[in-house]
Protein backbone atom coordinates (compact mmCIF):
# COMPACT_ATOMS: atom_id res chain seq x y z
CA UNK A 1 0.00 0.00 0.00
CA UNK A 2 2.90 2.41 0.70
CA UNK A 3 4.17 2.04 -2.86
CA UNK A 4 0.76 3.22 -4.12
CA UNK A 5 0.65 6.22 -1.74
CA UNK A 6 4.18 7.45 -2.43
CA UNK A 7 3.64 8.14 -6.15
CA UNK A 8 0.44 10.04 -5.36
CA UNK A 9 2.32 12.29 -2.94
CA UNK A 10 5.11 12.79 -5.43
CA UNK A 11 2.57 13.47 -8.15
CA UNK A 12 0.85 16.12 -6.01
CA UNK A 13 4.25 17.64 -5.25
CA UNK A 14 4.91 17.90 -8.98
CA UNK A 15 1.43 19.00 -10.08
CA UNK A 16 0.13 21.28 -7.30
CA UNK A 17 2.96 22.43 -5.09
CA UNK A 18 0.79 24.73 -2.94
CA UNK A 19 -1.73 21.98 -2.21
CA UNK A 20 1.18 19.65 -1.42
CA UNK A 21 2.51 22.20 1.10
CA UNK A 22 -0.92 22.60 2.70
CA UNK A 23 -1.29 18.84 3.05
CA UNK A 24 2.20 18.48 4.51
CA UNK A 25 1.55 21.26 7.04
CA UNK A 26 -1.73 19.59 8.02
CA UNK A 27 -0.04 16.20 8.38
CA UNK A 28 2.72 17.73 10.52
CA UNK A 29 0.18 19.57 12.69
CA UNK A 30 -1.74 16.35 13.24
CA UNK A 31 1.45 14.28 13.76
CA UNK A 32 0.25 12.09 10.90
CA UNK A 33 3.54 10.52 9.84
CA UNK A 34 1.92 8.24 7.26
CA UNK A 35 0.60 11.23 5.32
CA UNK A 36 4.01 12.89 5.10
CA UNK A 37 5.97 12.89 1.86
CA UNK A 38 9.31 12.27 3.55
CA UNK A 39 11.47 12.31 0.45
CA UNK A 40 10.23 15.66 -0.86
CA UNK A 41 10.08 17.17 2.64
CA UNK A 42 13.76 16.36 3.11
CA UNK A 43 14.58 17.86 -0.28
CA UNK A 44 12.57 21.01 0.46
CA UNK A 45 14.14 21.56 3.88
CA UNK A 46 17.61 21.09 2.43
CA UNK A 47 16.76 23.48 -0.39
CA UNK A 48 15.51 26.13 2.05
CA UNK A 49 18.83 26.14 3.86
CA UNK A 50 20.76 26.47 0.62
CA UNK A 51 18.48 29.28 -0.58
CA UNK A 52 19.04 31.29 2.59
CA UNK A 53 22.80 30.81 2.37
CA UNK A 54 22.81 31.77 -1.31
CA UNK A 55 20.66 34.83 -0.61
CA UNK A 56 23.04 36.10 2.08
CA UNK A 57 26.05 35.59 -0.18
CA UNK A 58 24.33 37.29 -3.11
CA UNK A 59 23.43 40.30 -0.97
CA UNK A 60 26.99 40.50 0.36
CA UNK A 61 28.30 40.42 -3.20
CA UNK A 62 26.03 43.35 -4.06
CA UNK A 63 27.24 45.32 -1.04
CA UNK A 64 30.86 44.64 -2.00
CA UNK A 65 30.20 45.75 -5.59
CA UNK A 66 28.66 49.00 -4.40
CA UNK A 67 31.39 49.60 -1.80
CA UNK A 68 34.06 49.06 -4.45
CA UNK A 69 32.30 51.53 -6.72
CA UNK A 70 32.15 54.05 -3.88
CA UNK A 71 35.77 53.56 -2.85
CA UNK A 72 37.54 53.00 -6.16
CA UNK A 73 35.67 54.98 -8.82
CA UNK A 74 35.12 58.71 -9.19
CA UNK A 75 31.42 58.51 -10.09
CA UNK A 76 30.22 61.12 -7.59
CA UNK A 77 26.74 61.44 -9.13
CA UNK A 78 25.93 57.80 -8.36
CA UNK A 79 27.16 57.92 -4.76
CA UNK A 80 23.79 58.42 -3.04
CA UNK A 81 22.16 55.78 -5.23
CA UNK A 82 24.83 53.23 -4.30
CA UNK A 83 24.56 54.10 -0.61
CA UNK A 84 20.78 53.67 -0.71
CA UNK A 85 21.14 50.30 -2.40
CA UNK A 86 23.72 49.20 0.18
CA UNK A 87 21.26 50.19 2.89
CA UNK A 88 18.55 48.03 1.28
CA UNK A 89 20.93 45.07 0.99
CA UNK A 90 21.95 45.49 4.65
CA UNK A 91 18.28 45.51 5.70
CA UNK A 92 17.69 42.26 3.85
CA UNK A 93 20.76 40.60 5.37
CA UNK A 94 19.72 41.69 8.86
CA UNK A 95 16.27 40.23 8.24
CA UNK A 96 17.64 36.85 7.12
CA UNK A 97 20.90 36.39 9.02
CA UNK A 98 21.21 33.71 11.69
CA UNK A 99 24.25 32.63 13.70
CA UNK A 100 24.56 29.52 11.54
CA UNK A 101 24.47 31.53 8.31
CA UNK A 102 26.97 34.01 9.75
CA UNK A 103 29.39 31.13 10.31
CA UNK A 104 29.03 30.05 6.66
CA UNK A 105 29.94 33.43 5.14
CA UNK A 106 32.85 33.36 2.73
CA UNK A 107 33.75 36.97 1.92
CA UNK A 108 36.70 36.08 -0.30
CA UNK A 109 34.50 34.14 -2.73
CA UNK A 110 31.99 36.96 -2.95
CA UNK A 111 34.79 39.51 -3.23
CA UNK A 112 36.22 37.70 -6.26
CA UNK A 113 32.79 37.69 -7.90
CA UNK A 114 32.21 41.35 -7.07
CA UNK A 115 35.67 42.35 -8.23
CA UNK A 116 35.10 40.64 -11.58
CA UNK A 117 31.89 42.62 -12.05
CA UNK A 118 33.43 45.98 -11.11
CA UNK A 119 36.45 45.40 -13.34
CA UNK A 120 34.12 44.74 -16.28
CA UNK A 121 32.49 48.13 -15.69
CA UNK A 122 35.41 50.33 -14.65
CA UNK A 123 39.08 50.63 -15.44
CA UNK A 124 40.27 50.64 -11.82
CA UNK A 125 42.88 48.87 -9.72
CA UNK A 126 41.31 46.80 -6.95
CA UNK A 127 42.93 44.99 -4.01
CA UNK A 128 43.79 41.31 -4.41
CA UNK A 129 41.94 40.39 -1.22
CA UNK A 130 38.68 41.70 0.17
CA UNK A 131 39.38 45.08 1.81
CA UNK A 132 36.28 44.80 4.02
CA UNK A 133 35.30 42.74 7.02
CA UNK A 134 31.73 41.57 7.44
CA UNK A 135 31.27 44.19 10.15
CA UNK A 136 32.49 46.94 7.82
CA UNK A 137 30.12 45.79 5.09
CA UNK A 138 27.22 45.94 7.54
CA UNK A 139 28.16 49.34 8.99
CA UNK A 140 25.55 51.95 8.06
CA UNK A 141 26.45 55.13 6.24
CA UNK A 142 25.56 58.44 7.90
CA UNK A 143 22.23 59.86 6.75
CA UNK A 144 23.69 63.09 5.44
CA UNK A 145 25.95 61.93 2.62
CA UNK A 146 25.53 64.92 0.32
CA UNK A 147 26.85 67.64 2.64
Amino acid sequence: MKSIEAPQKTNLYETDYILWIEEQVKALSEHNEKALDWYNLKEEINSLGKEQNNAIHSLLKQIIIHRLKLNYTNKKLSRNHWINEIDDFQDEIERRLTKTLLNKINLETEYERAKRKVLRLYNVKLPDVCPYTFEELMRRFPYSTTH
